[in-house]
């Protein structure tokens, strides 16, 4: 004996089970995305000055980095490292790029909440005379290259490391000793 019409279920209820299981998987999903959606970070260099050493064997490069964090109230971001390279690409025959050594003591092991701003202070020194020239004339601007990977936080969640590179155009190191500050704010871009 056959099971009745009613009772049994046919092909379109079993296409009808799968979409509603699709659409609630889909929402949910969503739903996960919205709630971990990363916080945007901007970066800015703040300060750039340069210092020659007493004996005049080397230059100072020194800048600070400002990350602003504009995300939601309930996102954190935990910043795991911050790189940052000074490039100069107008001498096509001398070194372009130089590091920067970053005071990792702004940052290391804090998690941060939304909304802050977090200073990183940086300095490379230029000793070689062609760098110097290259990196540290007066009417020389450089290019700020910004790399940091962070973690961001949503109440006890975690997300992945995410890696973030900025570049910050136009920054010009003015000397200290002729009393000029660059207050320029210069924004970067990724």
């Amino acid at each position: 004996m056959a099971a009745s019409p009613s009772k049994a279920w046919n092909i379109q209820n079993y296409i009808l089970a799968a979409l509603g299981g699709t659409l609630a998987a889909t929402a949910i999903v969503i739903t996960v995305s919205a709630i971990f959606e990363p916080a945007r970070i901007s970066f800015s260099v703040t300060h750039a000055s340069r210092t020659t050493l007493g004996d005049s064997s080397g230059v100072w490069l020194n800048l600070t980095v400002s990350a602003n964090n504009r995300g939601h109230q309930r996102t954190k971001v935990q910043y795991e490292s911050i790189f940052i390279d000074l490039v100069n690409s107008t001498k096509p025959t001398a070194r372009d790029r130089v590091h920067a050594d970053v005071n990792a003591t702004a940052w290391a092991n804090k998690t941060l909440p939304s909304p802050s701003l977090l200073s990183v202070d940086a300095s490379a020194l230029l000793i070689d005379e062609n760098t110097r020239e290259g990196f540290a004339g007066d009417q020389v601007n450089l290019t700020v290259v910004v790399m940091a990977q962070v973690h961001f936080k949503v109440g006890v969640a975690r997300t992945r490391l995410y890696g973030i590179k900025v570049f910050c155009g136009g920054v010009h190191f003015a000397h200290v000793q002729d009393n000029s500050s660059d207050a320029t704010v210069r924004y970067c871009h990724s």
